[in-house]
């Protein structure tokens, strides 16, 4: 017991000393015990709400309800571990578009998010998400934040298959907040344009069709909010930036990590040619009790949202953050494809 509980307390610290391209197996096994830790502590805490509450368990002697809730930990830490060992569930969307050209109806923009290399997140990981996404063949590949937990020195090994990812046009990146928490966002940001990314530093870019060259979109990209939360020099959500010059009657596609700053958006008087937000960020709450937090926490949860008649989609997150544990959440890469609407604005 003794090792278990300084094996859950140590799983923070691997993130300082253990990034590497591989992730290592200390770190793995720190960050199941801590899992296990908050399933025994939630778990004992539900089953004695429930004994002093007359619905069950009361005839349990205190020793015993112990027991079940690390048999509970034990069950629920090994279901959640096997699912987090999967590879990323492929999820179709049709999202409708206001004023989409016609020449450009049923693009594919893939979605991936929340990779989090790092101590328990590594190179092999995430070759097998490029194999997935060059398999579904996109127009435009997005990554919406949250790619590293370390800097670019300790994981730019690992982060090396994205350059293999390959669009029919480009792929484009924002920053997440755990970009921000690594202090190296500027290093990262100059590695990835190495990778072949273009970088949505609150800007955007134009996606022209290739049938009719007078046809296009944006694609927009917001900094982080957390940017804005820590004053972190040259960086923070500028929507105005972002969107700045885009022609109006032409649809914008805006990625912005967190779910606050889809709505932020879409709130604001410059949302006018915004028909569709990307965000990743809540991991779907990627374990219990975290869901309920998640979901009260976020204006979106996961998955596709209509909002004042424009559409946000929350992608649960490619992989997990620490814990190697998904439990009721779905590790996902989403292939959105963009339809005509007949809405009028």
């Amino acid at each position: 017991m003794l090792t278990f509980m300084i094996l859950a307390h140590l799983s923070y610290v691997t993130n300082i000393w253990f990034m590497d391209t591989h992730p290592h197996v200390f770190p793995l096994l720190c960050y199941v015990c801590l899992a296990a830790l908050l399933h025994v502590t939630f778990g004992l805490l539900g089953i004695n709400i429930l004994a002093r509450t007359g619905c069950l368990f009361t005839k349990l002697r205190k020793h015993n309800r112990v027991i079940l809730a690390f048999l509970y930990a034990v069950a629920v830490t090994t279901v959640g571990f096997y699912n987090a060992s999967l590879p990323p569930t492929v999820k179709h969307v049709n999202v409708p578009i206001r004023n989409l050209p016609h020449s450009m109806e049923n693009m594919h923009i893939v979605q991936i998010s929340d990779i989090h290399l790092g101590p328990t997140i590594g190179y092999h990981r995430l070759q097998g998400i490029v194999d997935i996404v060059n398999g579904l063949k996109p127009d435009i590949i997005v990554l919406t934040g949250d790619l590293v937990d370390g800097s670019a020195n300790a994981l730019k090994y690992a982060a090396m298959p994205l350059k293999q990812l390959k669009a029919k046009h480009s792929k484009y990146f924002v920053t997440g907040n755990h970009e921000y928490y690594t202090g190296d966002v500027d290093n990262w940001l100059k590695y990835l344009s190495e990778l072949g990314f273009v970088l949505l530093h609150n800007q955007h870019a134009a996606v022209y069709s290739r049938e009719k060259p007078d046809d296009f979109i944006y694609i927009a990209g917001t900094d982080d909010i957390m940017a804005d939360k820590i004053g972190y020099d040259g960086h923070g959500m500028r929507l105005a930036e972002a969107v700045q010059d885009c022609s109006d009657g032409h649809p914008v596609i805006l990625l912005a990590h967190q779910p606050k700053a889809a709505k932020t958006a879409l709130d604001s008087p410059l949302s006018t040619n915004i028909e569709l937000v990307l965000s990743g960020h809540t991991h779907g709450g990627q374990m219990f009790p975290f869901h309920l937090a998640v979901y009260f926490l976020n204006p979106f949860y996961r998955g596709l949202y209509v909002y004042k008649g424009k559409h946000v989609y929350v992608n649960e997150g490619t992989q997990f953050w620490g814990f190697p544990v998904r439990l009721g959440t779905t590790m996902e890469i989403t292939d959105i494809a963009l339809t005509m609407s007949n809405a009028k604005k």
